[in-house]
């Protein structure tokens, strides 16, 4: 499909649609594509060197770092459970 053959559906696509909503999505959505293509900028560039560094270390850790199994999640969930109970039945009292 040739660039004007899109435009024209495009358009066509928005001149048949009555969502308010949806209209307004399509409209941010090319107004912020428009903006960034046209500034070229850096989105991290108000950061710190070190802040950076920290980001850039974020994103390269191991997804799996701070993860548990299913077993120890149970655990974890029955022995607050139980703390809650003995805080409750200790008001009671």
């Amino acid at each position: 499909m040739s660039k004007e053959e899109l435009k024209k559906e495009l358009h066509k696509l928005i001149d048949n649609t009555e969502d308010e909503e949806l209209l307004s999505m399509v409209k941010e959505d090319i107004v912020a594509y428009q903006t960034k293509a046209n500034k070229n900028f850096d989105d991290l560039s108000d950061l710190s060197p070190e802040d950076r560094a920290e980001l850039e270390e974020l994103a390269t850790e191991d997804i799996h770092k701070d993860t548990i199994t299913f077993e120890e999640f149970k655990q974890h969930l029955d022995e607050w459970h139980s703390g809650l109970l003995q805080r409750k039945g200790s008001k009671t009292k």
